[in-house]
């Protein structure tokens, strides 16, 4: 759920007049609207991106997909996901609802289902023409079952698809997939979006970082809440997972192929394995043997402010266990509470750069959903 600001807060965060910002909303840059009471509200993305502008980015990619689905396909398309795609979807059947969206965020892909109709195709010609969009993946699907994708960074593929949902999708994130650059063989699985997710955990500025009492009060919360032995706050790169905070366990880091949480970012949601040693994919996971011998593991991703998972809060346990709902809830929650952390950091860190350190006082923007 999208953090909501004030005019005050949000130009508080800016280091700019309130008139600024005001400006900013009447010519779009910031997107906002009025409360029944006449207040006017502005979403926390909204800031994040506009102060990457300012620096000079180019507008950012957010770890998300936007399907424009066909009718009557949404529901299918939000209950299926697309797993192994490292995105957020924003499931939609209404051209008008994907063009807004698109306005003030750059998702990785686009999944246009019947480009064929008139509003869906004037939005495809809309979006090839803006500059903006030249790095996203824009994939058509018709009911000619053809599925094509294009891209500036990606070639151009061709996918027979337009059955059901959950066809369509295992087909277009495999195709997807395999499009990608080669790469060593990995034992593990890796997301689609991982370069851009490799370059957000370097941005984090979290890695080889000292002690976090925040981070550490967190991990073990998470800890006590699932009554787990080992929890961990973990950052996964292209060949290690780092932990930025522990209990219960001694070493800082393991090999990627030994990390669980490869299954967490894979999934891009709450994943549990209530007995390891039952599963294949774990048959040679050093970690089940000596001096180890974990049982049982579920973690959830931990997010950058452009959704991209960096990692994970994980718990591990000994024994075999099944989760309560309220437990898996918790564990979740944990997650979040450390996404917002990062958030907040990452609102700190800008505010520095922009020299306005003295006009925030961060312990006064409530930043609450």
């Amino acid at each position: 759920m999208d953090r909501i600001l004030t005019t005050a807060k949000a130009a508080q965060l800016l280091g700019v007049s309130v008139r600024t910002v005001q400006l900013w909303v009447e010519t779009g840059q910031l997107e906002s609207w009025k409360t029944p009471g006449g207040h006017r509200r502005i979403k926390l993305q909204s800031v994040l991106r506009l102060t990457e502008m300012q620096e000079g980015h180019e507008f950012p990619l957010t770890a998300t997909a936007v399907i424009l689905a066909g009718r009557g396909r949404s529901e299918a398309w939000l209950e299926h996901g697309l797993k192994g795609s490292g995105l957020q979807l924003i499931v939609t059947e209404t051209p008008t609802t994907a063009a807004n969206w698109t306005t003030d965020n750059l998702p990785m892909l686009i999944v246009v289902e019947d480009p064929e109709d008139g509003e869906r195709n004037q939005l495809l010609e809309k979006l090839h023409r803006d500059r903006r969009f030249q790095s996203v993946t824009i994939v058509t699907v018709n009911k000619k079952l053809i599925m094509q994708a294009r891209s500036s960074q990606t070639r151009r593929l061709q996918i027979s698809g337009y059955g059901d949902v959950k066809a369509t999708a295992d087909e277009l994130i495999g195709t997807l997939l395999r499009a990608q650059l080669p790469s060593a063989t990995r034992n593990f699985p890796v997301p689609w979006n991982e370069t851009e997710r490799l370059r957000a955990v370097l941005n984090s500025k979290l890695l080889d970082s000292g002690s976090s009492r925040e981070f550490d009060s967190i991990v073990r919360l998470a800890a006590k809440a699932t009554a787990s032995p080992i929890a961990m706050f973990t950052l996964l790169t292209s060949n290690e997972q780092w932990f930025k905070s522990r209990t219960g366990f001694e070493g800082q880091s393991t090999p990627r192929d030994w990390a669980f949480c490869n299954e967490t970012l894979s999934a891009n949601e709450l994943t549990v394995f209530e007995n390891l040693a039952v599963e294949n994919r774990f048959a040679t996971n050093p970690t089940l043997n000596e001096p180890y011998n974990f049982r049982f593991y579920a973690g959830a991703p931990v997010r950058d402010q452009n959704g991209f998972a960096l990692g994970s809060i994980c718990v591990i346990d000994y024994n075999p266990k099944t989760l309560t709902p309220e437990d898996r809830e918790a564990l979740a929650t944990t997650a979040d509470a450390a996404s917002n952390l990062i958030q907040l950091q990452f609102l700190e860190s800008k505010i520095r750069r922009m020299g306005a350190t003295e006009n925030a006082n961060l312990g006064n923007i409530d930043l609450r959903i």
